[in-house]
């Protein structure tokens, strides 16, 4: 089972694509009967793969991050935070113990972050000492969406080996002919950078030949443990009641929310007749939620993402095998 732990959804940035903003949701922490509860919980089990360590900014509250990683049973924790509040003494902590710090970045100018380039930058270094494999997690925007492939690049030259980049996702576009025309350039052109595993490609590539459809189910593979101790299938669907699906005082409870919820998993609505839909990943629950509001549909410019990722990764497969054609 994979757990993912809200420590908090407070953040000390306010990112203007951040989805816990566009939630309404209240805000707060962990507390310690809650915080020794989820490990109670969690451990009873003995099932944890990966633990993720999320908020908001769960580097807000260190300790806590510190005590899950000392007292959970787990195959491996991964901490996403924002990278402001990295130090040299907690960077270190995590390495010796194998803790993974996975830390957001979006390039060469973060004003869509609100945060320092030139903090990020030395804290992004300080970390890549420690962990030279860390995953640097991208957000574009429509504002900057043709500095994509420039911004991977800057990233590149800070010694960053793996990246994830991902679509603000509430991009809203009034020219959808002229957005699928610059995410196929930038996409095309990352495609050729080399020495830097780029997460979205690999992860298509990877499907496109396992060709092994992938089935989004609530609280089968996943948990999402918000910081009240309630239980939600993913981050996009926390403080929603129809899909809460138990605590940490009466445990799992998701059978209403599947029987009441069969379209979860469907794949969205305008894949119908789609050529490369079985490629599609638009059947993934928490982002149809976060696109749209809904588990019936994508958001149009998500689904242009999807499609130009998917084409991308289609013409790497076919030169590697020799070919010039699809």
């Amino acid at each position: 089972m994979e757990y993912t732990i809200s420590i908090t959804n407070k953040c000390n940035l306010k990112c203007s694509y951040c989805y816990e903003r566009h939630l309404n949701t209240d805000y707060g922490c962990i507390n310690d009967e809650t915080r020794d509860k989820i490990a109670d919980f969690i451990n009873s089990r003995g099932d944890a793969g990966t633990v993720f360590l999320f908020g908001g900014e769960p580097l807000l509250y260190k300790d806590t991050v510190k005590y899950y990683c000392e007292n959970l049973k787990a195959r491996q924790f991964v901490i996403t935070t924002n990278g402001t509040l990295l130090d040299e003494d907690f960077i270190k902590w995590c390495a010796d113990r194998k803790v993974i710090i996975n830390m957001s970045h979006d390039g060469s100018e973060c004003t869509e972050r609100g945060a320092d380039t030139a903090v990020l930058d030395a804290n992004l270094k300080l970390l890549l000492k420690y962990q030279p494999e860390t995953l640097v997690q991208l957000v574009y925007t429509a504002e900057n969406l043709a500095k994509l492939y420039d911004n991977i690049l800057y990233l590149k030259g800070l010694g960053v080996r793996k990246v994830s980049a991902v679509m603000d996702s509430f991009l809203v576009t009034d020219d959808p002919d002229k957005l699928g025309d610059i995410l196929r350039e930038q996409w095309k052109k990352i495609a050729e950078i080399h020495d830097i595993y780029v997460y979205e490609l690999a992860a298509k590539i990877k499907h496109i030949r396992e060709r092994k459809p992938s089935l989004c189910e609530i609280c089968k593979k996943k948990i999402f443990i918000n910081w009240d101790g309630s239980f939600y299938p993913c981050v996009q669907f926390q403080n929603i009641p129809e899909y809460r699906c138990g605590d940490i005082y009466v445990g799992i409870e998701a059978e209403k929310a599947r029987k009441e919820h069969p379209d979860y998993s469907m794949r969205s609505e305008r894949c119908n007749g789609c050529e490369i839909a079985e490629y599609c990943r638009n059947s993934c629950a928490c982002r149809k939620m976060g696109t749209t509001g809904t588990v019936r549909d994508i958001s149009e410019a998500a689904c242009m993402e999807e499609q130009v990722q998917i084409l991308t990764a289609l013409e790497i497969i076919a030169k590697e095998n020799g070919s010039t054609t699809l």
